[in-house]
């Protein structure tokens, strides 16, 4: 209720209402002596100016509270009462501070034309005020400067404040433009550690349970090769990663500056075809490759989105592939597109395509990525065979 209350109260008092109620309370207090005489004598035992300067005031008031909504139909209604009823100095107080209290309304006005409207009528009706009024016309005097005075002084108050409003926005909406950026940001971070990290651990898992149950000891210690040469690897690009976020850069490895980057942190795709078909080949699927040298005139942001679709399908097919199965690898130019093509042979094909994830984490990244640089992206799996196809514009 509370709450309430006060939005009520905020859109009455904000702005031109402070205008508006300010200056019925001021047409009030003027008239309020009036008011007391009408009350005590009567229309009839009231002189003349009382019983103006009341009814005046009454009506100025209902006139100014119409500038809540209407500000052209208020100060328009305020300039044919000064024309008929403000002609002679018996009014002088309800002159001044009606056309003070009328001027700071019309400046509010959003149009131009009102604005220019009101001061033309206004100094029309000094004019003729002046030559009609004989010796009262020293009044606009008084009356002229103080007109201008309020018009020009709420104007600029008025523009102060559009431009506050503005600038109140503009941090609203830098703010908001912030707060995406960073959700956009965090989004790519848990992406890239997903492809990077879960990439490495199948593998990891994948020669570990081959060196497990291997009955050649040298090809157990292959496999710890490649366990070991990987973990080195995913360490890595996980202190790469770390020192990106970190704005001092202390998480660096001065050891490291003039050592090549690992293979998961490569970014050019026609390395990444090479790497991660080695990488099949290494987990025991028959391997047929087909790469395009001319993958890599795509832009270097492009060949990273690429290359990270390359290492997540890969990471499919080794997680889901039937062992030792058939698969193909494919990225290749046609067009004026790039096109990567994953097949591979599924495990246990009666089980409803293996557990084969239908979207989950690394399929919602890779089609992300895809669709970032205006490419396409889908998955397909028949008679046994899981297909994954990305392609992306040069």
């Amino acid at each position: 209720m509370n709450g309430r209350l006060k939005d009520t109260l905020t859109k009455l008092f904000a702005g031109r209402g402070v205008i508006v109620w300010t200056g019925i309370a001021v047409l009030i207090a003027v008239s309020s002596s009036e008011f007391v005489t009408l009350l005590e004598d009567g229309f009839s035992g009231s002189s003349d100016i009382s019983v103006r300067g009341a009814l005046l005031g009454v009506g100025l008031c209902a006139i100014l509270a119409l500038g809540l909504r209407w500000v052209a139909v208020s100060v328009g209604l305020f300039v044919a009462v000064a024309y008929f009823f403000l002609t002679d100095g018996a009014l002088f107080f309800w002159t001044v501070v009606s056309f003070m209290i009328f001027s700071a309304l019309a400046a509010t006005a959003s149009a131009m034309s009102v604005r220019a409207l009101f001061l033309t009528l206004s100094a029309a009706w000094m004019v003729q005020f002046g030559v009609q009024s004989g010796q009262d016309a020293v009044l606009l005097v008084g009356i002229a400067p103080l007109t201008a005075m309020a018009f020009f002084l709420t104007r600029n108050i008025y523009l102060l404040r559009e431009k506050n409003e503005l600038a109140l926005r503009q941090m609203h909406t830098v703010k908001e433009q912030t707060r995406l950026a960073v959700d956009r940001e965090r989004k790519n971070i848990a992406r890239d550690l997903h492809d990077i990290v879960a990439h490495d651990i199948t593998v990891v898992a994948m020669q570990s349970k081959a060196a497990k149950f291997a009955n050649d000891g040298q090809k157990a210690l292959e496999a710890l090769d490649v366990i070991a040469k990987l973990s080195t690897e995913t360490l890595h690009d996980l202190r790469l990663m770390l020192n990106v976020l970190r704005a001092d850069g202390t998480m660096a490895d001065p050891s490291s500056q003039g050592i090549d980057k690992p293979a998961a942190t490569t970014v050019y795709a026609l390395q990444g075809a090479e790497l991660f078909v080695q990488r099949l080949k290494e987990a025991n699927f028959e391997v047929s490759s087909t790469t395009d040298e001319k993958i890599s005139e795509l832009p270097r942001s492009a060949q990273t989105a690429i290359y990270r679709v390359m290492q997540e399908g890969t990471t499919n097919v080794i997680k889901h592939g039937a062992l030792g199965g058939k698969c193909t690898f494919e990225l290749t130019v046609q067009g004026a597109e790039g096109i990567l093509e994953i097949t591979n042979q599924m495990g246990n094909f009666d089980k409803k395509a293996s557990g084969l994830p239908e979207g989950g984490t690394g399929l919602i990244g890779m089609g992300d990525r895809m669709r970032a640089f205006g490419g396409k992206f889908a998955t397909s799996s028949e008679n046994g065979v899981w297909a994954l196809r990305a392609s992306i514009p040069f």
